[in-house]
């Protein structure tokens, strides 16, 4: 069974200034490794904040360490681009994807 998860990132130490996301290195690598995620269903939204602080991505995966295990994998983490700044298990009541 699938959790919810939501995670919040920051510019990690290699983190470009006045760069935006897709200026950052490793862009086109953390792109493919997102699209994967969105496209087996695991990654249900993400983005970028629009000032640059950091992201939010909201992600289905069984349990937490499977989330860490994951992402521990995703470019802009091996690089230091991003950094983890908070991942909490989510219990969404109001779901408008859902048809009750």
């Amino acid at each position: 069974m699938n959790n919810t998860f939501v995670l919040l990132w920051i510019p990690g130490s290699a983190w470009m200034k006045g760069k935006t996301v897709r200026e950052q290195p490793y862009w086109a690598q953390h792109a493919d490794f997102m699209d994967q995620l969105f496209e087996s269903g695991m990654v249900v939204l993400g983005g970028p904040f629009a000032d640059a602080t950091g992201s939010l991505v909201v992600i289905e995966a069984e349990s937490e360490q499977a989330v860490v295990d994951l992402f521990a994998r995703d470019p802009f983490v091996v690089h230091d681009i991003f950094a983890l700044s908070l991942l909490k298990q989510w219990q969404l009541f109001l779901d408008a994807r859902s048809t009750a």
